[in-house]
């Protein structure tokens, strides 16, 4: 059973009509960071050492208050290009000593999966701020794009390389804002990843290039959860699919696709499931709105053409319930800010050429120096992702670990019951590395 093309558009159209959108914050602009942006010299350094140009511009900080006992949240809104949607946020999460104040010098910073954002994973982003990191939650371009867009041509641009200078400019930021509150060097602040998903294949080709060597965009520990960087030469069958993903959707952008939409079917699912959860669904008939969300949370590989893996999934549980999540919370995560409807779809071109060994597309393992935690969730990539940071990393860097962890899905690194063992387990790791 798979979600046609005409249906997807369907539910686009449902989606634009019937999902509300969120209340906007008011926002306090400061400028300290930007004068130190301006004394470090930012804009040039990249150009010095060869890279391409990066030019952060803090348009907005703001302390939007506590969070729990001394914990402050904080807003980050930098622009990194002329258009409209050219900007990403970082959401931070300190731990301080008062108001506008810390003593950490340790940053944690987390880069999300595809049309997911900070707040879905801001329970993981508290809980190591409370461990005494300066943890900030990095919101990439596509997160600015509303469900009422139709015209997605400025995302032929959104490539790799545009990703992983975005991801710069987060780092060097987020290291001048600790360094601002804890009245410290920004070359002293210790910085570490967590990446999960496309925010993991991110943070490893950010790992493997030049961004990584400078002095602000440094990063000391990577931890990749839930990727496949390349397949395990022994399940042919996988990357053949996925070398014919990669033909696929270089014909979409040939003929004037640049967005993909995977998550918009998917916050329709979740709107019908929460707004209408026992009517019969227009998607499979004969099963409740309810059990169709259901079933593609846990049986996703259902849904698609090329499943990565052949049991692939979100979530574990069946058309009755979800096992380790309370749905509900899902849902209203999906509805309301965890997610947004569009992606560029030249990440999943990335994606499918790396897993489909096409010519051009890799990622140097000789590169990544930092020790490395990758975590594969046993009902997602699993093992699967782990055969490339094992086997050739490995055979350079000595400092490669892999976990895999329960049977749980692909997005249970951030709303499960047991989601805090995990994120202990990753902790142990970076105080121990």
């Amino acid at each position: 059973m798979k979600i046609r093309t005409a249906f997807i558009a369907t539910l686009l159209v449902l989606l634009i009509i019937s999902v509300p959108a969120s209340a906007a914050k008011a926002k306090n602009p400061m400028c300290n960071i930007n004068d130190q942006l301006a004394e470090l010299e930012i804009e040039s350094s990249p150009l010095s050492t060869g890279m391409p140009e990066c030019y952060p511009a803090v348009t907005e900080v703001d302390r939007t208050g506590i969070v729990c006992d001394n914990m402050a949240k904080y807003k980050i809104k930098i622009s990194v290009g002329p258009g409209e949607y050219d900007s990403i946020t970082l959401t931070g999460y300190v731990r301080e000593t008062k108001p506008w104040h810390t003593s950490s010098n340790k940053n944690l910073i987390i880069l999300p999966g595809q049309s997911l954002t900070e707040s879905f994973y801001s329970d993981m982003a508290i809980y190591y701020a409370q461990e005494g990191y300066c943890v900030y939650v990095l919101d990439r371009r596509e997160t600015n794009v509303p469900v009422t867009e139709t015209d997605f041509s400025y995302m032929e641009g959104w490539t790799i390389d545009k990703y992983l200078s975005d991801t710069y400019c987060g780092v060097a930021v987020s290291r001048i804002q600790t360094s601002l509150l804890n009245n410290r060097p920004a070359g002293e602040v210790e910085v570490m990843a967590i990446g999960h998903s496309h925010g993991a294949l991110i943070l490893t080709a950010y790992e493997a290039g030049e961004y990584d060597d400078s002095l602000l965009g440094s990063v000391d520990k990577v931890v990749p959860v839930e990727i496949i960087i390349r397949y395990d030469p022994a399940y042919p069958e996988l990357i053949q699919a996925q070398a014919q993903q990669f033909v696929e959707i270089s014909e979409s952008i040939e003929m004037g696709t640049y967005n993909a939409d995977n998550m918009a079917g998917m916050m329709q699912l979740a709107y019908l499931a929460s707004a209408s959860p026992d009517d019969e669904s227009p998607v499979l008939p004969g099963l409740t709105n309810r059990q169709v969300f259901r079933l593609m949370a846990s049986q996703t590989y259902m849904f698609s053409e090329y499943p990565y893996t052949e049991d692939y999934h979100y979530w574990s549980g069946d058309v009755d319930g979800l096992y380790y999540v309370d749905e509900n919370r899902v849902l209203n995560a999906a509805l309301n800010g965890g997610a947004v409807p569009y992606a560029p779809i030249n990440m999943d071109l990335y994606m499918a050429g790396l897993m489909g060994n096409m010519e051009g597309y890799e990622i140097d393992p000789a590169r990544v120096d930092s020790p490395v935690l990758y975590v594969g969730l046993g009902g997602g990539f699993g093992a699967y992702g782990s055969w490339w940071y094992e086997n050739e990393v490995g055979k350079i860097n000595g400092k490669v670990k892999s976990i895999i962890w329960n049977d749980q899905g692909h997005g249970s690194i951030a709303l499960d019951y047991n989601s805090p063992e995990l994120w202990s387990e990753i902790n142990c790791w970076l105080e121990d590395n």
